[in-house]
């Protein structure tokens, strides 16, 4: 606790905060003085100098208003204030304000203290409920802990980390849920409680539609405690981050007629290749394993095999960024489609280059290639002034183009 303290205290904007409270009060401390000689100096009939303090002490008032009362109200936390949280009446709680309905009609109809004592009582549990909820808000950090990469259409896990930074006091019965604004859904958790000082972490799924960069700023937190009455909301920042790939097609959708996936073709001219290129004499430096017994038996003399290079499997794809605005559905699935080759073809270990008319990469088919080609496809963007890919289908590539 002590640390967070120091910490706060180091923070330039909290410093700022100080000093702009301690200049408020020392000028409005100066006002107050003034004002006071100007009704001392009223009663005396100096009606002069009582004028010119009261005009000082209206002016400094002033001052202060415009200058530091905004400054000091945005660093203030107006969530403890009922009307800056959000209430919703659950069915138990209206059936409790009718109970209290009744008990202040008879109250007041037969004037008996018992029934003014039991509707004292009543009003001091609902009381009792703001405060208890108020501190069950109070002091809460969250978290949010998503994967770096998604791929759309697909669920993926997604965890919460809730701390309760209050010294005594138990936070308890927790719902997390996605904030109202924000496009990153999942699925609601449920903390049912949070020791001081302690934290809690909750795992669930979320799955976002379309590929892209996500933020997610804010959570709301939701609770009925303590006596359900209520439903209180409240919203906490997060500032997460997640990029989203498209969405990746399965092998059985996609065309591969086009693209030659299926082995290597041999080269005529010696390698590490499995298909034989010629028999010669054996030399000392050879390998052993690589002697063609039948052959020295016929010659009486050793052989040794030799094989032939494979050339290996390479894929050109190039994306078409042109579109219009009614374009927009159509562009999407051809990013799909160039995402979901892009990404069967590296898996079956060809080696894949990608390019379009503001990027590209090396061939390559390792992972880092792939996650290179799915993080520009999940932020590109169309447009109608994009350079059309002639050149690209002239080397052979795969044009993905909506022209």
């Amino acid at each position: 606790m002590r640390q967070k303290l120091r910490e706060r205290l180091a923070d330039p904007t909290h410093r700022m905060m100080w000093r702009n409270f301690s200049s408020s009060i020392g000028l409005l401390t100066i006002a107050m003085m003034a004002a006071l000689y100007s009704s001392s100096a009223g009663r005396g009939g100096r009606l002069a100098p009582a004028g010119i303090a009261a005009l000082i002490a209206l002016s400094i008032a002033i001052w202060v208003a415009i200058r530091f009362v905004p400054r000091l109200a945005s660093n203030v936390e107006w969530d403890w204030l009922p009307f800056f949280s959000q209430y919703k009446i659950t069915r138990e709680g209206w059936i409790y304000f009718g109970a209290v309905t009744i008990v202040v009609f008879a109250a007041v109809n037969t004037s008996n203290n018992l029934l003014y004592m039991v509707l004292s009582a009543l009003i001091a549990v609902i009381l009792l409920s703001g405060f208890l909820s108020g501190i069950n808000f109070r002091f809460l950090r969250m978290e949010a802990r998503p994967p770096a990469q998604c791929f759309a259409g697909e669920p993926f896990p997604i965890s919460f980390l809730v701390e309760n930074e209050k010294r005594l006091f138990p936070s308890f019965s927790l719902h997390i849920a996605p904030y109202d604004d924000n496009a990153f859904r999942f699925t609601t958790f449920y903390t049912a409680a949070v020791q001081a000082e302690q934290h809690a972490v909750q795992t669930g799924e979320a799955m976002l539609a379309r590929r892209g960069r996500y933020v997610m700023e804010k959570v709301k937190v939701i609770s009925r405690y303590p006596f359900g009455f209520f439903e209180k909301y409240r919203n906490y920042r997060v500032d997460a981050e997640c990029i989203c790939y498209p969405q990746i097609i399965p092998q059985e959708g996609i065309d591969f007629s086009v693209i030659d996936t299926q082995g290597s073709s041999q080269l005529f001219e010696r390698g590490l290749g499995c298909d034989l290129y010629t028999i010669r004499d054996y030399l000392p430096s050879d390998t052993a394993r690589n002697v063609h017994w039948k052959a020295s038996a016929k010659t009486a003399t050793l052989k040794t095999r030799e094989y032939a290079a494979e050339e290996s499997r390479r894929v050109l794809l190039a994306l078409d960024r042109f579109g219009r605005e009614d374009d927009s559905e159509r562009f999407e699935g051809l990013v799909s489609y160039a995402a979901s080759i892009a990404y069967h073809l590296i898996n079956d270990g060809v080696e894949v280059a990608f390019v379009s008319d503001d990027w590209q990469t090396g061939y390559g088919s390792s992972k880092s290639v792939l996650e290179a080609i799915l993080q520009y496809l999940a932020l590109v963007n169309m447009t109608p002034t994009a350079l059309p890919p002639s050149k690209y289908a002239n080397d052979g590539a795969v044009v993905f183009s909506l022209r």
